[in-house]
């Protein structure tokens, strides 16, 4: 069946929730995958952090090789969303970083990045609605983001999309979250897509976003991540490549609050302004990002004679 449906034109396979797959099954299936074809790809269901998933009492192996070629980013999405709905920036900064440590370079390339899936309450829904808790159908049917609450979260689905596409991996976008649809928990998160009423502005907001990354595809697709300043409602990191000459570099700052954050102290040399929040800014060496703010900068750091960039 796996070899029957490659041969046909598929060029890999998802397999849901993985951890109910025993691990002979996933050995035999990724061998019959790579058997027919070398870059067909096995991509597993793993809401927690694969690299050290314990189910039914068995610590699972999905990347040590020969299982898993990657899994979807729950935890990227729920600290994207986390972020951006209070949790400390901090605190993000660690989650992100724990998955980037733990997870190997080729699994980290290719993962399955989303804010949104069909087993999740829509992301424009979380950011700007009123939890649903545990309330149940007749409550979750009935409730849709008042005008308010819409242009509260359509503010931080942008900046989540932009966190989305600027982190490690690939960006995966569940239908018509770049339209701004609106859903609870399963079926509400699953309706037909809004044809004629899209909103054309969060489209073209993704649009652009997809340029930027086919644009610094260099070091968006295989650089490195460093933290630079993450605290209180600020988030910010770097994405890298060594060069022959130094390094290439995107600067990625948000802003999530609906005042005004600096980042103090901060001193970017030979930084191209790319999107956002114009650099350089007037104040010193304080960054300064407006409320829901953002900017992305390009830099490229030369050697010095002691081989540091």
């Amino acid at each position: 069946i796996i070899r029957h449906w490659l041969e046909a034109g598929a060029s890999g396979w998802r397999l849901d929730v993985a951890d109910e797959l025993p691990d002979g099954f996933i050995d035999r299936l990724n061998r019959a995958a790579k058997a027919q074809d070398e870059n067909a790809m096995v991509l597993g269901e793993v809401w927690e952090d694969a690299s050290n998933k314990t189910a039914y009492g068995v610590r699972r192996r999905y990347l040590l090789g020969g299982q898993l070629d990657s899994v979807m980013n729950y935890p990227f999405r729920d600290a994207i969303l986390g972020f951006l709905l209070g949790e400390h920036a901090s605190l993000i900064m660690d989650r992100i970083e724990t998955i980037v440590e733990n997870y190997p370079p080729q699994v980290l390339r290719i993962l399955m990045n989303h804010i949104g899936t069909h087993d999740t309450e829509r992301a424009l829904t979380v950011l700007g609605g009123e939890p649903a808790s545990s309330r149940g159908r007749e409550w979750q049917s009935a409730h849709t983001l008042s005008p308010e609450q819409r242009e509260t979260g359509l503010e931080r689905m942008r900046l989540a999309a932009f966190l989305q596409f600027m982190l490690p991996g690939v960006p995966c976008i569940y239908y018509g979250d770049e339209a701004g649809m609106e859903g609870y928990r399963d079926p509400f998160n699953r309706a037909c897509y809004p044809w004629g009423h899209e909103d054309e502005d969060l489209i073209a907001w993704y649009r652009y976003l997809g340029l930027l990354r086919q644009e610094h595809g260099d070091i968006l697709k295989d650089g490195g991540l460093r933290s630079v300043y993450a605290h209180d409602n600020v988030l910010s990191f770097e994405r890298y490549v060594e060069t022959e000459g130094g390094e290439d570099a995107l600067f990625v700052a948000v802003n999530r609050s609906m005042e005004n954050a600096v980042i103090p102290g901060l001193h970017l040399d030979n930084a191209e302004f790319i999107f956002g929040a114009p650099y350089p800014n007037p104040a010193g060496g304080d960054f300064k990002l407006p409320p829901f703010g953002f900017t992305l900068l390009r830099i490229h750091r030369e050697k010095t004679e002691n081989g540091e960039s």
